[in-house]
């Protein structure tokens, strides 16, 4: 009995979700995106008043931040190459990096 009480924690809470920082994903974009199959795939962005027109999507991927459902895309257009995000849980795009000008 003894041992059980100090290798296990009945007061831990496991199921809490730890504080997330909300400008972690970086600055936020107004995008326009088409639905597709379960998923989205972004058609054009905005940032700093510029219009971006995505030509092609490289590559897609999911990931997941605690709780937090995100897709990430790596999309050409015609000032370079950017990584962009859409967060499900806060339904809203993020500009991650620019990848190459």
């Amino acid at each position: 009995m003894w041992y059980h009480e100090a290798v296990f924690n009945h007061q831990a809470r496991w199921d809490r979700e730890l504080p997330q920082d909300n400008n972690d994903l970086g600055p936020a974009i107004c995008a326009t995106c088409e639905i597709e199959k379960g998923g989205v795939r972004p058609l054009s962005f905005v940032w700093r008043q510029r219009s971006f027109d995505v030509q092609r999507v490289n590559f897609r991927w999911k990931d997941k931040r605690g709780r937090e459902e995100l897709w990430f895309f790596s999309v050409n257009t015609p000032r370079g190459t950017y990584e962009i995000a859409f967060s499900c849980q806060r339904l809203s795009w993020h500009l991650i990096r620019l990848i190459s000008p």
